[in-house]
């Protein structure tokens, strides 16, 4: 009996057969897999645990296809951790056919003003740009914001800043932000630099928009329409409670009231947007060293915005200078000396008085490159 079963079960393997297909697939499986995680990490620069995510996503036998994508890239000036951040973020990319995913697109947004940097650093951002067709989505949805915005530059401007507007569409984006902001009575002319300059703000905050624009005018700004609108939304809209308490804080110790602080913002709402680092600076400059009230910055909180490093302080050294030398033939307003162009300064402050003072376009010079990290030649 055992004799005649053994001969049965050696005519008839009921499960090997099955099990050797199992174990065949499962073995080609692991390869395909190894092979992937070995190109991933050697010839991509992932790193062994992203290289074992995107491997675990697609899987590839020969490395034709996946060298022919990071040739694509390489050629368009991506770096190799831009490229690995790409893989990473959206896997299936490794795999797609460059002539017909990649390349077309690449060539559209390079010639829209795309190019260099900025089109790296986008695709890094967002990779799966790549994968909308470009006929129906790209094209259609940068020609909107282009129409809206009057030209490609400030279209690339607007999606370099906030890539969503492209990924998403303009439709889902921009439209529904300046249809709330229009309803309001922003004028067009501030929707246009809020969308070119400010836009992911504002989608971060779609939701309570009007809440947003309905608390600006309960603080002073009355006018939608007004220029200064705009900013004010911005200052209050990137700002929690905490954080205008702590600005409002930081004017108080350089003696400003809070109906000060209210009333320096509703003149120039930039002075709401800076940090408190740069509130204690600009004002310890102009009370320490300009010898002047704080209250002078009250009455003129333009000043307040201006570069501490590469403007206030460079000509503010050259006035003091002029004026301990008697070379102060005509007086001049402090806000003007400050806010004109740095061409009309030269020809105001500086030039005429080289013959009696060679050392003071030194001066100048010296403040100007320490402010931007370089050394005077």
């Amino acid at each position: 009996m055992f004799s005649s079963l053994s001969k049965t079960l050696l005519r008839r393997p009921l499960f090997l057969p099955t099990t050797l297909r199992l174990i065949s697939t499962a073995t080609a499986a692991s390869n395909r897999t190894s092979f992937a995680f070995s190109y991933l990490v050697n010839s991509c620069g992932l790193s062994p645990e992203s290289a074992l995510f995107v491997s675990n996503r697609v899987t590839f036998e020969t490395s034709a296809r996946p060298d022919a994508v990071v040739n694509v890239f390489e050629s368009h000036g991506f770096s190799q951790s831009q490229i690995s951040g790409i893989i990473r973020k959206w896997p299936p990319l490794i795999l797609a056919r460059p002539e017909r995913t990649l390349l077309p697109k690449l060539k559209y947004l390079r010639s829209v003003g795309f190019s260099g940097s900025y089109l790296a650093q986008m695709i890094t951002f967002a990779p799966c740009l790549l994968t909308r067709s470009l006929e129906k989505h790209l094209i259609p949805n940068f020609s909107r914001l282009r129409d809206f915005l009057g030209c490609d530059k400030s279209a690339v401007t607007a999606i370099r800043r906030s890539p969503r507007i492209l990924l998403q569409g303009f439709e889902g984006t921009v439209d529904r932000v300046v249809k709330i902001l229009r309803d309001s009575g922003v004028r067009e002319s501030s929707i246009m630099w809020l969308v070119k300059c400010h836009f992911r703000k504002l989608m971060k905050s779609h939701d309570h928009l009007k809440k947003i624009v309905e608390k600006t005018k309960g603080m002073g700004f009355d006018d939608p329409s007004a220029a200064k609108f705009a900013v004010a939304m911005l200052a209050v809209l990137g700002m929690s409670e905490s954080m205008w308490e702590r600005k409002l804080d930081a004017y108080s110790r350089w003696g400003w009231s809070k109906d000060d602080a209210m009333s320096a913002f509703v003149k120039r709402p930039w002075c709401m947007t800076l940090s408190e680092e740069k509130i204690s600076a600009v004002m310890g400059f102009f009370v320490k060293e300009m010898g002047l009230e704080s209250s002078f910055l009250l009455r003129h909180p333009t000043l307040m915005s201006l570069s501490l490093e590469k403007r206030i302080c460079p000509r503010c050294m050259v006035f003091k200078h002029l004026s301990s030398h008697g070379l102060m033939k005509t007086k001049f307003c402090l806000t003007t000396l400050l806010t004109i162009s740095d061409k009309d300064f030269l020809v105001k402050f500086v030039t005429p008085h080289i013959g009696e003072a060679p050392e003071l376009l030194d001066i100048y010079r010296e403040k100007k490159h320490m402010a931007m990290g370089a050394l005077v030649p």
